[in-house]
């Protein structure tokens, strides 16, 4: 779905995972590899994505990648946003209010939030029961 959207809209939402990432001063391995990932499946030129690399450093404010983004996109900002919080296992509270400011800037009331975080639990949980398949 993220392939989906406009270069413009691709770039600003690998751009805003970044930021999530980035905000609790620490990124880690986990949330690194969320973020290839996301690259990856949004298409995203090398190049582009030697610009978001360089975001690590100096991450895009939320509101100016919210800003590019379309109600589609928003929404899928706000799903991913929740996916590299949970990456390394716990949501920081700096992640939990950048999680909060990019659901009230894509108007998504608290409800739906709360089904996002339970999704994305229930997805960490699946995954990570994958690693029965070869013991």
């Amino acid at each position: 779905m993220v392939n989906e959207l406009t270069i413009e809209e691709r770039l600003a939402h690998a751009q805003l995972m970044v930021t999530v990432a980035s905000i609790d001063g620490e990124l880690v391995q986990e949330e690194l590899i969320m973020i290839e990932s996301i690259m990856g499946k949004s298409m995203l030129h090398p190049e582009m994505r030697v610009d978001v690399r360089n975001t690590l450093t100096h991450p895009v404010e939320i509101e100016k990648c919210m800003e590019i983004l379309s109600e589609v996109g928003q929404q899928l900002a706000l799903r991913d946003a929740v996916l590299v919080a949970a990456c390394d296992g716990d949501y920081d509270k700096k992640e939990i209010r950048a999680i909060k400011k990019i659901a009230k800037i894509a108007g998504i009331k608290t409800e739906k939030i709360s089904q996002i975080y339970q999704w994305v639990e229930d997805y960490w949980e699946v995954y990570n029961s994958s690693a029965t398949f070869f013991q």
